[in-house]
């Protein structure tokens, strides 16, 4: 191109750039162009300039588009506009804002263009003081009146939870569409106030377009009102107004919130029947509906009919896996993924370490970990956490302890994850050790630190701290004590063989106790053989979970375990009566880098034969050094 670009002596050289701008295909033709534009004095041109900022805009090359700005000796007003529209688009937010206020040190006067862009970096930086002093501008520059500055001052006020402010500037607005409606719709939604949004939406006298429609129910969605969010659905599509994209991503999300899987599932039917374009944004939406609802199968093929599978799709898929309790499938859905062509970003990380805390996959977690390195992640707050968590889960306190003490940064989350590795690993000193120093390194604890905290104490018997960690939430942190702290005391006390006292603490919750708190006492009863608190935690547990076998077979052992046995009998036979079955065991093993997985009585795995063989040179080998001893408790 340069030769061609120097070889045009007749040419007038602005219409030589044009010509050459237009067919320009990537960054080395130009810096050609610019090269070009300096040496035959273009900077003086009034459209040139602008071009090439918003070319260098479309291939996020802002650094390329500052310094041509630059050297711009005098640029116009537009040429200002256009660059912080770029900044602005690109997501340099406080760029677009700086660059506003040296072009008023310039004296340069902005037009009624230049507003709605800066006002829009101040709306996502949440600079409502700077967004004030933008107001005052516009009141001095005459654009009080214009609508696009009006929609983008409520946008503004809205988003930095300034209501009053926008509702003052709607009211100001002398005359107002449906896009002003809209705003201050959404801005009333962004603060909470569904009821005096949906006033608003209702007060509109002309025909509602898709867009009011779709900011209400995205509202509703927004602020939990998950009914309001479907009954309004449904009055839209009575109206006859054709839902887009927008819409049924707010409608498929309430479904998937409320847990209801079968209204979901009819969403779905109604965009098939209708032949709208399920693109990826949506697509992740129903995959996340139906991973939430269990419908695993589903939410796979419908991952599988994504065209391009953006990085958002495969992380909702991988994530979701994970958190519903498929690590398996959720470490081999991001192998595929790593062989695919989209990278893996932050929240895939952070998900595939989860999968690898679950399954105890060191090696997996390892190689990830360097994953992490390689892509220059490791100081993100998030991924380091999710880091020190597998390693925990793992067993590898000093990997864990390492990837700590390298954080640059330590929250309350990454001191939680740290103590609750110390706990969960039998190390409960070092556990509140390392409580005790996060407190001097002046941060403020929440409920998951109390948790790990607590779960310390009971762990080592730690009777006296864990009532004094436990009556400090309240006393000096104002934290309510939720469920779990409550299971984590009734454990603590039934561990320690105070039954009584986990009985009281049970009884002075404020809330109905959960069958996580009267599982903890009636596994604590078979150390104890305490039948009299067993059968009254199973009165519960019933009510709780009344097809947990587990409980029953608890409730067996600790008939056993205190000698009566027609009552042990009792249990197993109604179990067998009622056809329950327990839901097999399952463990997960790592050899040489691979998982291996096993349920109760499994032999589907290749070395099956080989592994029962050596189980049972096991066990005559500790029969015969009389280390096997007998247990009057029935098998769980």
């Amino acid at each position: 191109m340069i030769a061609t670009l120097r070889h045009q002596p007749s040419r007038d050289p602005h219409q030589v750039c044009s010509f050459f701008l237009q067919r320009i295909t990537g960054i080395t033709q130009l810096n050609q162009i610019l090269a070009f534009f300096f040496t035959n004095g273009l900077h003086n041109s009034d459209s040139l300039p602008v071009k090439l900022v918003s070319y260098c805009s479309s291939i996020r090359r802002m650094d390329v588009a500052s310094t041509l700005f630059n050297q711009i000796p005098r640029p116009s007003a537009f040429l200002w506009t256009n660059m912080i529209r770029s900044y602005s688009e690109n997501g340099s937010y406080d760029q677009s804002i700086l660059l506003f206020i040296r072009m008023r040190r310039k004296l340069v006067p902005p037009n009624h263009l230049t507003f709605p862009f800066v006002l829009k970096g101040c709306s996502r930086m949440l600079a409502v003081h700077e967004g004030q002093q933008i107001h005052t501008n516009i009141f001095k520059f005459g654009f009080s009146s214009d609508l696009y500055v009006g929609n983008a001052l409520i946008d503004m006020y809205g988003r930095c939870k300034s209501i009053e402010a926008a509702r003052q500037a709607f009211d100001e607005m002398p005359y107002r569409d449906l896009v002003a409606d809209t705003a201050m719709l959404t801005a009333y939604c962004m603060c909470g106030l569904t009821e005096e949004a949906r006033s608003i939406f209702e007060d509109v006298s002309e025909v509602k377009d898709v867009v009011l429609w779709s900011a209400m129910i995205g509202g509703y969605v927004q602020n939990g009102k998950l009914g309001e969010a479907l009954a309004l659905f449904d009055r839209m599509r009575s109206r006859r107004v054709k839902p887009n994209f927008v819409t049924m991503v707010s409608v498929v999300s309430a479904c998937a919130q409320a847990g209801n899987i079968e209204e979901g599932r009819r969403m779905h039917e109604f965009m098939v029947e209708s032949r709208m374009e399920i693109n990826v944004v949506i697509s992740t939406c129903l995959m996340d509906m139906y991973i939430k609802g269990g419908l695993l199968d589903e939410a796979i093929e419908l991952f599988e009919r994504i065209p391009r599978k953006d990085v958002v799709a495969w992380n909702a898929l991988i994530s979701g896996l994970s958190k519903n309790g498929h690590a398996t499938k959720a470490l081999g859905l991001f192998r595929k993924m790593k062989d695919s062509s989209v990278l893996p970003n932050a929240v895939t990380l952070v998900a595939a370490l989860s999968s690898c805390a679950q399954l105890g996959a060191v090696s997996e977690g390892m190689e990830i970990h360097e994953l992490v390195k390689k892509m220059g992640l490791g100081l993100d707050l998030m991924v380091a956490t999710a880091l020190l968590d597998m390693y925990a889960k793992c067993g590898c306190m000093g990997k864990m302890q390492h990837v700590f003490d390298a954080m640059p940064q330590k929250d309350v989350i990454s001191w939680s994850a740290l103590i609750n590795g110390y706990a969960i690993l039998g190390y409960s000193q070092e556990a509140l050790l390392m409580f005790t120093k996060m407190l001097d390194e002046g941060v403020v604890p929440n409920s998951i630190t109390f948790l790990a905290v607590l779960s310390a104490c009971s762990h080592a018997g730690l009777i006296h701290e864990g009532q004094e960690y436990f009556a400090s939430m309240l006393r000096d942190y104002f934290i309510e004590p939720r469920m779990e702290h409550y299971a984590c005391m009734a454990d603590l006390f039934a561990r320690a063989r105070l039954l009584d006292l986990a009985k009281e603490i049970i009884n002075k919750m404020p809330f109905e106790p959960g069958a996580s708190v009267w599982g903890s006492l009636l596994n604590a009863c078979l150390i104890n053989k305490n039948v009299d608190i067993a059968e009254w935690a199973m009165q519960h547990l019933v009510q709780l979970e009344p097809r947990n076998d587990g409980n029953y077979v608890v409730l067996s052992n600790i008939y056993a375990a205190a000698g009566r046995w027609e009552d042990a009998e009792r249990i197993r036979t109604a179990l067998r009566e009622h056809a329950r079955q327990k839901n097999p065991g399952c463990s997960w093993i790592e050899v040489e880098g691979h998982m291996h997985e096993f349920l109760v009585g499994d032999i589907s795995h290749p070395l099956s034969s080989h592994i029962y063989g050596m189980l049972d040179l096991l066990v005559e080998q500790l029969k015969m050094e009389s280390c096997f001893q007998q247990k009057n408790c029935v098998s769980r």
